[in-house]
Order: structure tokens, then C-alpha cells, then sequence
């Protein structure tokens, strides 16, 4: 059953919309961040951190439904969103960690406005929804994953 599950969600991700094809970027609206490392990136999505030099950063998630979102965990930590959800619900459980807010849509409008209301967020994007009213904290490379 597992293999089937894995084999599904390979499938969807291989043959949803062009634009989860986009590289991903990390953004934020504020210049108080520093631009991120690889490792940082990952222990921010991982939930093992949560200040960058000092600053508590809060973190936004696209929709649950989202292929985008899907397409991110599995090409940054090699999760599904099921496994994400797991292993969420239990940091949050223990007090370990408060979970990203999750978006109500998944278009640069609404991310722009949370942003705007947390000086301190930050999300991914696929690259081609960058504007010039962002600042890139990290940029995957073709090669990036796990």
C-alpha cells in the first residue's frame, strides 16, 4: 500500500502544473534577515529553528492542498505532505514548535498581504512569482534537495 502511496504522489508530482517546475525561492519583505544557508532553510521547514541572528522568523505555508507546497517538501526534505503533517503534529504536541500559518490561497496577492502584516515572514515561492517588492533570502539551484 505504501509503494502505491509513494507511486501516486511521484505521479502528481511529475505530471501537475509547469510552474512547480520553477526553481523555489525562500522571501521576505523585511532587510532585518540575513540571506539563508542551505542548512538554515532546511531547519526553519524542519521546525528546529525559529531566529535567524537573533530575529524570531514566522513562517507561511501555501494551502494544504497546494501541488506547490508538495513539490517544496519533497524537493527540500524528501517529505510528503502526509510525513510533513506527521511529524508537525508532534513537535507541536511536545511544544516544540508552532506550525507555519497556512495561506487561504496560493497566489502572490496573499502572499504579498501576509507579509506586509509579519515584518518578519517569510515563504517560498517558485522563482517566476518573484517581483521586485521581495527580497530573496535563498535561492534553490537546480541541484538542491534533501
Amino acid at each position: 500500500m505504501r509503494i502505491v502511496a509513494t507511486w501516486w504522489m511521484f505521479c502528481c508530482l511529475l505530471f501537475s502544473t509547469p510552474c512547480i517546475a520553477d526553481p523555489f525561492a525562500i522571501i521576505t519583505k523585511t532587510n532585518a534577515l540575513p540571506l539563508l544557508t542551505d542548512t538554515q532553510v532546511k531547519m526553519l521547514y524542519r521546525g528546529r529553528l525559529t531566529h535567524i541572528n537573533g530575529t524570531h522568523v514566522q513562517l507561511a505555508d501555501l494551502p494544504a492542498d497546494s501541488t506547490i507546497r508538495a513539490h517544496f517538501y519533497h524537493r527540500l526534505l524528501g517529505k510528503s505532505p502526509t510525513q510533513m503533517q506527521a511529524i508537525r503534529a508532534r513537535q507541536s504536541f511536545s511544544g516544540k514548535f508552532i506550525p507555519p500559518y497556512e495561506l487561504y490561497n496560493e497566489d502572490m496577492t496573499t502572499i504579498s498581504q501576509w507579509l506586509d502584516e509579519h515584518p518578519n515572514g517569510i515563504i517560498y515561492v517558485p522563482q517566476s512569482w518573484i517581483s521586485d517588492q521581495v527580497r530573496i533570502l535563498y535561492r534553490f539551484s537546480d541541484g538542491d534537495s534533501q
